[in-house]
């Protein structure tokens, strides 16, 4: 059946074969030598494998091999330079073989949901026309790098994951529109969550966050999903008035900090001239209360915040806790503000 169905094909040249739910074992020997094909249906089938003659279908935009039995993807899929769509959900994948992503440049959608991967390969960064990434339902345990040279990307799905931590450099996608990490293991969100300027959908429901970046307010939120976290509660607990014990090493770099802002100062002249010391000193960070400079030490406390205030079109009653970061306990104890402390119960505590 699928057999007279393309020798049709072949004497129409025809750009569009679908084969799908026809129970296929192996792909007909036939579909190889129709070199006019651009989209290519084969979902729902038993597929394990492609032929390597199929490399013949060099004007090949798209294929959906979603719905078969591959373990792995099939490598003459790497040889079709100018794949723009590929599906490849609900197989058997445990690996992405990097070899096959490193010759996907021009592809814009990668959906391989529901299989059985364990981590993305750095080859992912050589995708760079991608704009919608889909490994939903995986082993995913952690983000590489490199993903963040996709700077074409708008939609990234990763829910139901392992996924621990997100890679500080997110904050380069600036193009992207929806994140989906709902139902992993994540328990933060980076600072630099917040250099997603074009953020609109953010989804971390079921994870172990207890609290979100304050940069979060940069975003262009239209939706947040956070239901099923540990967030901090806003309760009392007793505490007593600590004192500020810094380091030398902190002390110095607080007061070459400051020296930073006297383009006159002599010790600020000397530190441009050491290259040591300016890679220490890009990891400061400004105090959320009175805008000094701090490099090692600070305290760590959160405010509370109407939901409807992290978002762009309010529909949400509420409020969350943000991370806020105080670099002594001065700013702590100064009046001006409605920063709490964090406290964690002790093991045992209920």
């Amino acid at each position: 059946m699928a057999n007279k169905y393309l020798i049709n094909a072949i004497k129409g040249d025809t750009k569009s074969i679908t084969l799908c739910n026809k129970k296929l074992d192996d792909v007909p020997s036939l579909l190889c030598k129709i070199t006019t094909v651009e989209h290519l249906e084969l979902k729902n089938n038993r597929l394990k494998s492609l032929p390597s003659e199929l490399c013949a279908l060099q004007g090949i935009t798209s294929i959906n091999l979603g719905n078969n039995e591959f373990e792995e993807i099939p490598s003459v899929v790497g040889s079709f330079y100018y794949l723009r769509i590929f599906h490849i959900f609900n197989n058997k994948l445990k690996v992405l073989n990097g070899a096959v992503l490193h010759g996907l440049p021009n592809c814009v959608i990668f959906n391989a949901n529901n299989n059985q991967v364990g981590a993305i390969p750095c080859e992912i960064g050589e995708m760079v026309n991608l704009r919608i990434l889909c490994l939903e339902k995986n082993y995913i345990e952690q983000i590489p790098a490199e993903l963040v040279k996709c700077l074409e990307l708008t939609e990234l799905h990763l829910g139901n994951n392992r996924i621990k931590e997100l890679p500080k450099e997110i904050g380069n996608l600036s193009s992207l529109k929806k994140l989906f990490l709902y139902k992993n293991d994540l328990e933060f969100i980076p600072e630099d969550m917040g250099n997603c300027t074009s953020l609109e959908v953010l989804d971390v429901s079921c994870n172990y966050i207890n609290m979100f970046p304050s940069s979060l307010s940069k975003c262009q939120l239209t939706e947040l999903y956070y239901d099923e976290n540990p967030l901090l509660q806003r309760l009392p607990v007793k505490s007593q008035r600590a004192n500020d014990i810094f380091f030398l090493k902190e002390l110095c770099a607080r007061s070459i900090l400051k020296s930073f802002k006297d383009r006159t100062s002599p010790l600020r002249a000397q530190c441009l001239n050491r290259p040591d010391v300016l890679l220490i000193l890009k990891d400061a960070k400004k105090c959320d209360f009175c805008d000094k400079s701090y490099l090692f030490s600070w305290l760590e406390c959160v405010k509370f915040v109407p939901v409807k205030t992290l978002l762009r079109y309010p529909n949400k009653s509420g409020t969350v806790p943000i991370k806020i970061c105080l670099c002594s306990y001065d700013c702590f104890y100064s009046d001006g503000h409605e920063y709490f402390a964090v406290s964690y119960p002790s093991v045992g505590d209920e």
